[in-house]
């Protein structure tokens, strides 16, 4: 398609979005391959069918949109806006969710979804604390963590840094995102762990249930684990 012509066509829904005459965006077909879709609005455009390999919606507003049998295959994705939006039968192969807002987006037979971590029940990850191992309301213990009688784990892919759950990630990852938290903990994921890692991760995932083995100082490197068992 020619720049001019989506110009026009997304000038057109636009207005059409603001209730200022216009007309809502048909891209159904459309070759769009590659091309700079940053920051787009197309919030309930119809874009079944259409061409978007390898072109950057990086913040992008594709809420409602209508996305059947789109061919989104290494699209960036970035932080764009799915809420709600219909990608069923889309391809997402290479694409990348990182961030993307996809709740209440139906994903049904997607094609090329991929788990960024591959978390693995039984495997160890990394954690990062408050002082005296707490976090986001829970007092933790060396040993098994499990939810509040009564709260219901978080599961849906869709959704990202939901709660209740507890969010875990590599130690790279936590040691970036949270400088400022003086304790990190090597976890272990129990094998009878739900485990929720979303298709927009940003890098992290969350189970119902984690077993802490070491606690150490971010600062010292110190093993304070001692502190910290009943």
């Amino acid at each position: 398609m020619k720049t001019d012509e989506l110009k026009i066509i997304l000038e057109k829904h636009q207005k059409w979005l603001n209730n200022d005459g216009g007309e809502r965006a048909d891209l159904r077909y459309a070759d769009l391959s590659y091309t700079d879709l940053r920051d787009a609005d197309l919030r309930d455009a119809d874009l079944r069918d259409a061409d978007l390999r390898g072109s950057d919606l990086r913040g992008a507003d594709l809420s409602g949109a209508d996305l059947r049998y789109a061919d989104l295959s290494g699209a960036d994705l970035r932080y764009a806006d799915l809420n709600g939006a219909d990608l069923r039968d889309a391809d997402l192969s290479g694409a990348d969710l990182s961030r993307a807002d996809l709740r209440y987006a139906d994903l049904s037979d997607a094609k090329g979804l991929v788990k960024v971590m591959g978390v693995v029940p039984g495997n160890y990850y990394w954690k990062r604390f408050d002082a005296g191992l707490n976090n986001e309301g829970y007092q933790f213990k060396v040993g098994l963590n499990e939810l509040r009688p009564g709260e219901v784990f978080a599961d849906d892919e869709r959704v990202l840094c939901s709660y209740p759950g507890f969010h875990f990630a590599s130690r790279t990852w936590c040691a970036v995102n949270y400088p400022e938290r003086p304790l990190e903990a090597l976890i272990r994921i129990p094998e009878d762990a739900q485990i929720n890692e979303p298709w927009a991760t940003d890098g992290k995932a969350s189970a119902d249930k984690i077993e802490i083995l070491k606690v150490y100082d971010t600062v010292t490197g110190e093993d304070v684990t001692d502190k910290f068992k009943d």
